[in-house]
């Protein structure tokens, strides 16, 4: 049998990839609907950026420390800043670029070499297909110039 050892999920993306509904995020994190309407409405939490009625993973990690203050007698304001600093202080914390072994780097790099390529491959079949004016309103670029090319 070989040697087999689990790669570790990549938290981050899995959190910011999450979806959940306005109920889904208030069942999860043991909130009525009206409260998570509520934040939201304050700005208290954020919905995704993908779609703005759905919440990701910072919303939860949101509405949970903010319900902590606020079960623990702290009003809602004061709550929402104690959990925007600790989120903060565990930002810092975290291990950035450097925590990702060598062999991973180099796979992420070969990947974007690829894609590179990829792209480059697809501009040289529709850079002729692009109108001259099209191209040059596309960049800016005053028309005058456009007549002494």
């Amino acid at each position: 049998m070989k040697d087999f050892t689990f790669n570790p999920p990549n938290r981050g993306a899995l959190w910011a990839s999450l979806a959940l509904t306005k109920t889904q995020l208030a069942e999860l994190c043991g909130l009525t609907t009206r409260q998570v309407s509520h934040w939201t409405l304050q700005r208290y939490i954020t919905t995704s950026g993908r779609n703005p009625e759905r919440y990701n993973g910072e919303a939860v990690d949101m509405c949970i420390l903010i319900k902590q203050g606020l079960n623990h007698g702290i009003p809602l304001r004061r709550s929402v800043n104690l959990a925007r600093a600790y989120i903060a202080g565990e930002m810092a914390r975290q291990p950035g670029m450097s925590a990702i072994e060598p062999p991973a780097l180099l796979e992420i790099r070969e990947k974007l070499r690829g894609a590179e390529a990829s792209i480059s491959a697809v501009l040289e079949v529709v850079a002729p297909l692009v109108p001259v004016r099209t191209e040059r309103a596309a960049t800016g670029e005053p028309e005058s110039l456009a007549n002494a090319g």
